[in-house]
């Protein structure tokens, strides 16, 4: 985990193959204040304030005479604040010095700058290929997608994959890592959503033995066992935010300290996180910190949901029928036309069940689109209980049958069915085992 991984990568760059292009890439936009509706392209070093000359010159009486400075690099536009009086703020964070790859605001007293990339005249040829690692995919966004990932792999910098669930965030995780100078070593898996809160930091940085009730033996922890190697965050929009900026410090220094250990350890990871959240929002909400996600968001790549390539149904439908053992199904011209038409809200995950499902079962009824309602028909006569008898048979009948369709509903993910019901997940574990219901 060196010093190069803090840098952000201009994705244009990255999906070219090749260094930032010469001339301006970016421009710069005073979009609030006495000043808005300015509007200049970034060249080499621009200096913002009340008294610059041959920059950016504000008459903002809340903007310090040399404010500001904006410097563009290759690997984006550093931006930072020259000791001002009133400060540089970013998604409600104070910021001394940050390196941005994409659309970013800042706040200088009263007035707000956008910087922002300049749209570029150069075609982006798709890459010729349909897959990268395991994930599969011929539309021209997932080649472009392939593109990109193939060539960040080559990078240390940190990606992050935003997307919905389902999509294969896990399976692209894994291919960058494979694709990357690590390929050969670790590549270790982190379900921020999945550990109980409490135990979220053993997990990550581990524990000395005897550091709490419980701990009879060492942990060394998922950072420390993805040393020389890659760590996936899945769901990182998760991690407590009590827990983030000791995430922030261990990535910011290299090294980890175990629960219950003084002793700092050495760490080498290369970090690849995932969320199906807004994390920007998430930010300005105050329940994700600014400085880890600028930390994370290196290379951020937005992960397309399937029925954005429906052409790739056929494709991965193809290839799950011959996961089962069943590469000779008669995907016939009718059922190819109602997988394409059908929305797929649980993505790639839902259309693996439903071929399962079909195998199982010779179902092949696509689910409707409609929202989850539930109806517990009388399926016996509850007069002779007692009010109390009668209402925990309902309550019974009710959990089991809300489940099954939330479970459908969801491509039987226990972390969106929790979500979406607003329970903990451990709790939605033990409902499922007590009505004998499965997720995954």
């Amino acid at each position: 985990m060196g010093a190069s991984s803090t840098e952000p990568l201009s994705p244009g760059a990255l999906a070219e193959g090749r260094p930032a292009t010469r001339g301006p890439r970016f421009r710069v936009v005073v979009e609030m204040g006495p000043d808005a509706r300015q509007d200049l392209p970034l060249e080499g070093t621009l200096l913002v304030g009340t008294q610059v000359e041959g920059g950016l010159k504000l008459s903002d009486p809340t903007v310090s005479r040399v404010h500001l400075e904006l410097q563009a690099r290759p690997e984006g536009v550093r931006v930072r604040d020259v000791g001002s009086r009133n400060g540089t703020w970013s998604l409600g964070v104070r910021i001394h010095e940050v390196t941005v790859a994409g659309e970013a605001r800042f706040t200088l007293g009263k007035t707000t700058l956008l910087v922002m990339p300049e749209s570029s005249d150069e075609a982006e040829a798709p890459a010729p290929r349909t897959s990268f690692g395991r994930a599969l995919g011929q539309s021209a966004v997932m080649q472009r997608l392939f593109g990109v990932l193939e060539r960040t792999a080559r990078s240390s910098f940190s990606v992050l994959l935003l997307g919905e669930t389902g999509t294969g965030k896990e399976l692209l995780a894994e291919a960058i890592h494979q694709a990357s100078p690590r390929g050969n070593g670790p590549f270790v898996i982190v379900d921020c959503g999945a550990v109980v809160p409490s135990l979220i930091e053993s997990e990550l940085f581990g524990h000395a033995k005897g550091a709490f009730t419980g701990a009879h033996t060492e942990r060394r922890g998922h950072l420390a066992e993805a040393h020389g190697g890659t760590v996936f965050l899945d769901e990182v929009g998760e991690l407590p935010l009590e827990l983030q900026p000791k995430l922030l410090r261990v990535l910011e220094s290299g090294t980890v300290r175990r629960v219950g250990d003084n002793a700092q350890r050495d760490v080498d990871v290369r970090v690849v996180a995932a969320t199906h959240r807004d994390l920007k929002a998430e930010v300005a909400a105050g329940r994700f910190r600014a400085d880890l996600y600028y930390r994370l968001a290196v290379v951020p790549v937005r992960v397309p949901a399937l029925r954005e390539r429906a052409e790739d149904i056929p494709l991965l439908a193809r290839h799950l029928f011959e996961q089962a053992g069943q590469p000779d199904f008669p995907m016939t011209d009718a059922l190819v036309q109602r997988l394409v038409a059908y929305d797929w809200p649980g993505n790639v995950r839902e259309l693996r069940n439903f071929v399962h499902r079909v195998l199982a079962a010779g179902e092949v009824e696509l689910p409707d689109e409609r929202p989850v309602t539930v109806a517990v028909p009388p399926a016996e006569d509850l007069s002779g209980l007692t009010f109390k008898e009668a209402k925990e048979r309902m309550v019974e009948a009710f959990t089991r049958e809300y489940l099954t369709a939330l479970l459908a509903r969801c491509g039987n993910n226990v972390s969106e069915v929790a979500r979406t019901a607003g329970l903990a997940r451990s709790h939605v574990h033990g409902l499922l085992n007590r009505y004998g219901l499965k997720g995954s």
